[in-house]
């Protein structure tokens, strides 16, 4: 059994703060607007709610790119608004998390400015700043989100890296004087009352400084070495130092952007005296139904999922909480990714929503979700905004594809489909603001949104609500948190089952298929809840229909 703290009972919620609500009309979400939705997020059982970042940037990457750690950008508000944030939260028992970005910093950081401004200043040792070599850069590493790795330093033969876009210089964690930097602003950000944080490509702070040509792996000469740059041999010299000066003693919740693939590593990583709380790991993200392979077989993609799900989760018994969840600002919406576009109902949303929220660990909602927000593909490319869309779209170009097909795979895959303003209600701009967006409203807000199915006891938005209120339940709640994951009736084809197997015995059931299903189980003693009937208990037997989830003793 863990040692218990307080984050375990957490329910997690992430904003997107460009796209949650716009409250002074200029079509950019911001801070009082996050602060006019905190009852609702009270309702639907939120405890702990992590920001995409909201510091002051350029917005080359969306906030994810910081010129000024200290200061809230203007887009979001002023930092008196946001401790007015936190401060409302707490009354609200809600703990907030800020996004920690500390990969890299914008090329428009103070620090780096100065890093190019004079070669002999201190700063440039905070970058990692490389010779060129016959007239080429170091290596030929690419950026995670395309081209080249490094960019050249103007009439210099020097160059830095960037593992994003080239607005955004890694910084050099080797540099002891960084590292006290970034200390030294996380315990500033504590000390204005934050709960913890969410932290932001971690894997990549150290790096394997080996700067050798690898064989290119595309058409563009490049090639991606993740063992160079992620999860590095020696990273967990930082990641120690990091938790013991300053979240040890703040008794925060800290979650980790990483896969941690070894499980012999967990405890390390995130156990009871692991180098974080939790971690948000991508097992499950690389996949969708709507991939050629699971186009016509979308029971195999669950099943694939289900076996993916059941060993991470059979591994961590006992061990170690995992986050649990199905979209965030990086993925397309989970009803597309999950289910199949002619099947996306009531039924089918809640049932996907059942199969995770009651695995063991932490589960985390996602901003719209909740509502059964969807993709919104484009018609063209043109109407996307994100750079890394648009290095995806160059590479399915030069990898052959026609502008047809290219534009079809990013409507499929773009991170950007989350990124759509958050449907409040059938009012223009979907009661997100009262201007045209920063980006395009799905159209379909007046069938999708959070005022008709606020009052509606059927509506996928209560279904959530009461699946919150399940979790917390007292008397389950111990097993909810703490108990094992054990599959159930794997052998069932779409059917993605098991059992909690702690102070109460609880089976989740959930038929994720478009057929109906019996699942043989000795006895139903109560019905905790579910998304359909309830006398579907016959002979031994659960009759469950098409997308139907039952939680029962």
């Amino acid at each position: 059994m863990l040692n218990k703290k307080w984050w375990h009972e957490t329910i997690g919620y992430q904003i997107y703060p460009k796209s949650f609500q716009d409250s002074n009309n200029d079509g950019v979400g911001d801070i009082q607007g996050m602060i006019q939705h905190l009852d609702e997020l009270q309702e639907l059982g939120v405890n702990v709610v992590w920001i995409s970042p909201i510091n002051l940037s350029p917005m080359v990457d969306h906030g994810y790119d910081i010129s000024d750690y200290f200061q809230i950008d203007p887009s979001f508000g002023t930092n008196e608004d946001f401790e007015e944030l936190i401060q409302e939260a707490n009354k609200r028992g809600i703990k907030i998390l800020m996004d920690l970005v500390i990969n890299h910093t914008s090329d428009q950081h103070e620090w780096f400015k100065e890093a190019l401004a004079n070669p002999n200043s201190d700063f440039r040792n905070y970058y990692v700043i490389k010779e060129g070599k016959d007239g080429l850069p170091p290596n030929n590493w690419r950026s995670i989100f395309g081209g080249s790795a490094w960019e050249q330093i103007e009439d210099t033969n020097e160059y830095y890296l960037h593992l994003f876009t080239k607005g955004q210089p890694d910084l050099n964690w080797e540099n002891p004087m960084l590292r006290e930097e970034l200390y030294q602003m996380i315990q500033y950000w504590l000390d204005r009352g934050l709960g913890g944080f969410r932290i932001d490509a971690i894997t990549h702070i150290k790096k394997n400084y080996d700067y050798i040509n690898v064989p290119a792996d595309g058409p563009d000469n490049l090639a991606t070495v993740w063992e160079h740059y992620r999860d590095a041999t020696g990273i967990g010299e930082f990641l120690g130092e990091m938790r013991d000066r300053v979240f040890t003693d703040n008794d925060v919740l800290t979650i980790a952007e990483m896969d941690v693939e070894d499980p012999d590593k967990w405890e390390e990583y995130f156990g009871e005296n692991g180098y974080f709380s939790t971690i948000f790991d991508f097992y499950h993200t690389p996949y969708s139904i709507q991939q050629e392979k699971y186009k016509e077989h979308p029971v195999t993609f669950i099943e694939d999922m289900k076996t993916k799900m059941f060993a991470k989760q059979v591994k961590a018994n006992g061990r170690v909480l995992f986050t649990n969840f199905l979209e965030n600002h990086d993925l397309p919406r989970a009803l597309n990714r999950w289910i199949p576009e002619s099947e996306i109902h009531f039924n089918s949303a809640s049932a996907l929503a059942m199969m995770y929220f009651f695995l063991r660990g932490i589960p985390v909602i996602y901003q719209g979700q909740e509502i059964g927000m969807v993709d919104y593909p484009k018609d063209s490319i043109e109407e996307y905004l994100d750079l890394p869309t648009y290095n995806n779209y160059e590479n399915y170009l030069l990898e052959g594809l026609s502008e047809d097909e290219a534009l079809h795979q990013i409507n499929i895959e773009c991170r950007e489909n989350s990124r759509t303003p958050v449907q409040w209600d059938a009012s223009e701009y979907a009661g997100f603001s009262t201007v045209k967006p920063w980006f395009d409203v799905n159209p379909n807000y007046h069938d999708i949104n959070y005022a008709q199915q606020k009052d509606d006891p059927h509506s996928l938005l209560n279904f959530y609500k009461k699946m919150a209120v399940l979790r917390k339940n007292k008397a389950y709640q111990e097993t909810f948190i703490y108990s094992d994951t054990v599959p159930f009736a794997t052998e069932i084809k779409g059917c993605v089952a098991y059992e909690r197997q702690g102070i109460e015995s609880i089976f989740v059931i959930c038929n994720m298929t478009n057929q109906p299903m019996q699942v043989p189980v000795a006895s139903v003693e109560e019905i905790l809840l579910t998304n359909g009937e309830t006398d579907i208990y016959v002979d031994g037997y659960l009759h469950l229909k098409p997308y139907q989830g039952i939680i029962f003793k």
